[in-house]
């Protein structure tokens, strides 16, 4: 009985031993892929692959499909273990052709958070926030994007002559003789972007010459701020309006007294002190001249107003 058992046991292990396992560690046939030991095969699955939106979030030399990240290939010696080369890409031998999903889009909407539909590609928008803690260091969130502080006002003060901060962004004041910037319109004597023309493009080819498709909307590009125009500067490749603080001064060789956070300041001990030195500083505050509305702040951007209300200059109105 135990040469029965023997005899049956070697037929078994006789029929697990592959022609192809006799000579080959690894090999993939129109039933799989197997390693082998040289007494048996061992089948393969192909690798995990990283679930994904679109390209932009594989690897490079990979592609995105409706079953995550798939490697690109020319031949099978190309492919991870368990897969083979298939159309160009790389798959498990019973497995059905992966459908692409590159990230196509047409607006932002199509892509989901964080993302920017840019030349009719969705692709990460590192400076996407909700909310401050959303940024890293140094950086707060406004209007939806990250943005260093010292690209962010709080007073006119900041902003140079003749512009107002308007939101945390630095605005130009206007007029028949001072015109606003490409893609800004006066309105009561301040600069307002205009709203973007969505629907305009699906890719930069439909934008022309020099322009990118951003959210389906036709933009300039840019490699330098000189390529922008007055009053707009080139800010990740795309021309945008300068809205950022121009400081008075950086350092106290700049000023009569003392350079602060950009601006020339008074020391004093009283509210009269300032008042005879400039009107506009009339207020003794912290030890130096300083504005009513620096005094009296109630707000950084408009999203501390309330009521419609925008923050200029410090103060929700």
């Amino acid at each position: 009985m135990r040469h029965a058992h023997l005899s049956f046991a070697l037929a078994a292990l006789a029929l697990a031993i592959s022609p192809a396992c006799s000579s080959d560690r690894y090999y993939c046939d129109d039933t799989g892929c197997y390693y082998c030991d040289g007494l048996g095969c061992r089948n393969v699955d192909p690798p995990p692959r990283p679930t994904c939106r679109g390209d932009f979030e594989c690897p490079e030399g990979a592609v995105c499909t409706d079953v995550g990240c798939v490697a690109q290939c020319d031949a099978d010696r190309d492919c991870p273990d368990g897969t083979v080369c298939e159309a160009g890409l790389c798959v498990g031998p019973t497995e059905p052709p992966p459908t692409p999903t590159p990230g196509t889009c047409t607006r932002n909407a199509d892509c989901g958070d964080g993302l920017l539909c840019r030349d009719g590609m969705c692709t990460p928008n590192d400076r996407s926030c909700e909310s401050d803690a959303a940024c890293g260091a140094g950086f707060v969130c406004l209007d939806g994007e990250c943005r260093a502080e010292e690209n962010v006002c709080r007073f006119n003060t900041e902003c140079g002559a003749g512009r107002i901060c308007v939101d945390g962004g630095c605005t130009a004041a206007c007029s028949a003789e001072t015109p606003c910037p490409t893609g800004q319109t006066c309105e009561e004597g301040i600069c307002r972007d205009i709203p973007p023309v969505t629907g305009e493009c699906a890719n930069d080819a439909e934008c022309g010459t020099g322009r990118i498709c951003i959210d389906s909307t036709c933009v300039d590009g840019c490699t330098n701020d000189a390529g922008c125009g007055d009053g707009r500067y080139c800010d990740e490749g795309v021309c945008r309006v300068d809205d950022r603080p121009r400081p008075f001064c950086t350092s106290d060789d700049d000023c009569r007294f003392t350079c602060v956070a950009g601006v020339c300041r008074s020391p004093c001990d009283t509210n009269q002190e300032c008042a005879r030195i400039d009107v506009s500083f009339s207020i003794c505050f912290e030890n130096y001249c300083a504005t009513t509305n620096e005094v009296t702040s109630d707000c950084s951007t408009s999203a501390d107003c309330s009521g419609g209300e925008e923050c200029i200059d410090g103060i929700c109105r």
